[in-house]
């Protein structure tokens, strides 16, 4: 059934519409009824109309202001505009909005608002159809894609049966002839955290996926898979042939990905791709092949490289960083907030792995360990799991550091940015209140920072940031005004002031006393209270 809400400042106008044609008969429902464009406003979101019957000429919001603002909240709401002026200028309009119908309330009669309403039916399940359809046909594709990672992986784990080979065919994945060549894409991440949010890493994957497989139906012979992570994996069937070059061709494929996700993307993209192999049998072995060929390449700057054909494997070495005191340096220009002394210990690090040859596993399990350090120094915990398990997925060296560069910035931007709107009211009251309460106590930073739900070392630099004193000065300072008062009181003892504001030694309290008030309590008692 669709629902209908109309629109008159003329109630009994509305009156006669309602009574006009059979609404129950015609399969519509009246969802609300409205004086004004404003009141129409307010009831739309409550009631969903999918039909809109609006007078044109009404005070404050018009009806084709009215329609205006239905088009931003439900672009598919179909609008019959009614009207007593024969003017152009509201045909117009009406047109553009996309209007069913124009309709002259001196000429209405049942026909005439029935044949509109039975058009604006019609263009509402027309477009409903369509909706449906492209709904339908996106779902189909979403499927197609699972569909095709699953073949892939049953072909380079060895399943080579007919099952899997016919619902290659049928996925429009049919490989006749007896030549291969296989190649993995990788997204740079250093480029995509720079560019995106984490959040829409797979929105951008599937973007440079379809760039690839726009590329592939350009070219005879290749197909192209998503893979999990940020990994696409293409591979090019054919037989040889004296006018083509195989290796070329390829070449040109990877070289033109690569153009169109710097262009379109702003994405880099490393590639590599394999010798030429023979038959089905041999995609999982030159699968694995390429992938270590891939692991060796970490210390490489080249974007695109064709695997040897003659690959035997690399030695890496552990990671050691013990006497550089890199983690100490990046700590400390880190506190300091000096971005270019962070970037010189990562360059300094890197360098480091690069001499000795280190394993791409243990130094970046090394460096994120670095920047988890960071992230709970400052308290940061926005996308903490997603970006070390893809930093762990980075295949070269400047991928990783530049990563890592990013991360920090953006974890010092942000924390700046917190800071610099400074302390507001509620959390300044949660302080005080805490302290009132907790007088008699040694309240440490800690106590507070958990109180507030902060992280410590995020709450001490945030805190003096904001105050101009580190939180111990604050505390004391806040004591001692309630010291002031206290020593008026001549039944308080200093010791039984020092001792109900947490102070267990009267020497230091009264020592703490003067450092903020300039006079000892003794003294400001003896002029203020009785000893």
């Amino acid at each position: 059934m669709m629902n209908v809400m109309i629109v008159d400042d003329d109630a009994p106008m509305i009156k006669y519409l309602l009574n006009l044609i059979p609404w129950n008969e015609m399969g519509l429902k009246i969802v609300a009824t409205a004086n004004s464009g404003v009141k129409a406003l307010q009831l739309f979101e409550d009631t969903g109309p999918h039909l809109v019957i609006t007078d044109i000429g009404m005070p404050k919001m018009d009806g084709i202001e009215l329609s205006e603002q239905l088009k931003k909240l439900q672009p598919h709401v179909r609008i019959i505009f009614l009207t007593c002026h024969e003017d152009f200028h509201y045909a117009r309009k009406a047109v553009k909005l996309n209007a069913d119908d124009y309709l002259i309330k001196d000429e209405l009669t049942a026909d005439t608002l029935k044949q509109s309403v039975e058009k604006a039916v019609r263009h509402q399940s027309l477009m409903k159809e369509g909706t449906e359809r492209l709904s339908y046909q996106e779902e189909v594709a979403r499927n197609k894609d699972l569909l095709k990672r699953s073949f892939w992986k049953q072909i380079i784990s060895g399943d080579h049966s007919e099952v899997t080979l016919t619902t290659g065919r049928r996925l429009g994945i049919e490989w006749k002839d007896p030549f291969f060549m296989l190649g993995l894409i990788h997204i740079d991440y250093s480029t995509l955290i720079k560019c995106y949010e984490i959040k829409d890493k797979q929105l951008i994957y599937y973007g440079l996926y379809n760039i690839a497989q726009e590329l592939a139906l350009s070219m005879d012979g290749i197909s192209v898979f998503a893979e999990e992570g940020l990994e696409l994996h293409c591979i090019m069937n054919y037989r040889h042939n004296l006018a083509v070059n195989p290796a070329e061709s390829f070449r040109r494929f990877a070289l033109d990905l690569q153009s169109k996700a710097e262009t379109y993307l702003r994405l880099d993209t490393c590639i590599v791709f394999s010798n030429e192999f023979q038959g089905l049998t041999g995609i999982g072995k030159t699968y694995e092949e390429l992938n270590q060929y891939n692991l060796g390449l970490y210390y490489e700057r080249a974007s695109l490289l064709k695997m040897p054909s003659k690959f035997t494997g690399l030695t890496f070495n552990g990671f050691e960083t013990k006497e550089e005191n890199f983690k100490e340096k990046l700590l400390h220009a880190y506190r300091e907030e000096d971005i270019v002394a962070v970037s010189d210990v990562l360059d300094s690090a890197a360098e480091r792995a690069a001499v000795e040859k280190s394993s791409s596993i243990s130094f970046i399990s090394q460096i994120s360990q670095w920047v988890r350090l960071l992230e709970n120094e400052s308290g940061y915990d926005k996308d903490l799991s997603s970006f070390h398990s893809d930093l762990e997925k980075t295949v070269r060296l400047q991928e990783t550091l530049q990563s890592v560069k990013e991360r920090v910035r953006t974890i010092m931007h942000e924390v700046e940015s917190e800071e610099t709107q400074g302390i507001d009211k509620h959390k300044q009251q949660m302080i005080d209140r805490y302290i009132l309460e907790h007088l008699s106590e040694n309240i440490s930073l800690v106590a507070i920072a958990n109180h507030l739900y902060l992280n410590p070392s995020y709450f001490s630099r945030f805190f003096k940031k904001m105050t101009g004193l580190n939180f111990t000065d604050y505390v004391h300072h806040s004591k001692m005004k309630i010291a002031l008062q206290m020593l008026k009181n001549r039944e308080l003892t200093i010791e039984m002031i020092a001792a109900k504001l947490g102070y267990s030694d009267r020497t230091y309290f009264s020592k703490v006393f003067k450092k903020y008030n300039g006079i000892s309590p003794v003294d400001y008692k003896g002029k203020h209270g009785r000893l």
